[in-house]
């Protein structure tokens, strides 16, 4: 009897003590947020090696190799700019070459807007010509007598680009382009005479009267890279 009332003692007892230690867990676990879970687990998982938490795989993909390009305004260190820098020509070289070129094309049909092989107009017919020279000039006409060293009348030179008004009345804006080939003579994509000729500016007044400028974008220092 004595110890079937002691064993019950001893389960009430157990049972108190149990229920008290739940009853000092209890608050905390309620305490607790999801925030700080979330927080508990991270730091679980930053404590793992790193093997554990992300796993080496092998490279499957193989490696991709690109070639990178320096920008169009890029220059080169000092060291370097030599080879960069485009070989100085004779620019009486490139004179002839753009006299030659152009008379080449003599005869070819003149239409507006186009710029070759076959028929042109004027800017196309002399931003061709310069190209093939290693010159690259804008595409009108307008655009075109804006580049080089401006020249007046009495100091034109062969390979100078001749710029006209051909408005009526004249306006003073650049409607047509030629190449000065000396003596008095050019040579246009003309729309007049449809197509590409030479002529003379004593024996056509009517070009004298219109020209309003040249340009030279060939001089003594002229770097050109395609010839």
């Amino acid at each position: 009897m004595k110890k079937t009332i002691l064993t019950n003692l001893l389960i009430v007892s157990t049972a108190i003590l149990f229920t008290a230690c739940s009853s000092k867990e209890a608050p905390v676990k309620k305490a607790q947020s999801i925030e700080s879970i979330i927080a508990l687990q991270q730091a679980r998982i930053a404590s793992l090696p790193l093997a554990q938490t992300y796993p080496i795989q092998e490279e499957v993909t193989p490696a991709i190799r690109t070639t990178t390009y320096a920008p169009l305004n890029y220059v080169p260190p000092k060291r370097y700019q030599r080879a960069y820098s485009a070989p100085r020509v004779n620019p009486y070289i490139v004179i002839n070459k753009i006299e030659w070129d152009a008379k080449k094309l003599l005869g070819k049909k003149y239409v507006w807007g186009a710029t070759g092989p076959y028929t042109y107009d004027c800017s196309g017919f002399t931003q061709k010509v310069f190209r093939d020279a290693g010159i690259n000039i804008p595409r009108v006409s307008r655009d075109q007598a804006k580049v080089g060293q401006l020249v007046d009348y009495s100091h034109l030179r062969k390979g100078d680009m001749v710029f006209f008004d051909t408005h009526k009345p004249r306006t003073g804006k650049v409607t047509h382009v030629g190449i000065y080939l000396g003596n008095g003579n050019f040579i246009h994509a003309s729309s007049g005479a449809k197509k590409i000729v030479i002529f003379n500016f004593n024996q056509k007044k009517y070009y004298k009267n219109r020209f309003l400028w040249g340009r030279r974008v060939i001089h003594n220092n002229t770097k050109i890279a395609s010839l």
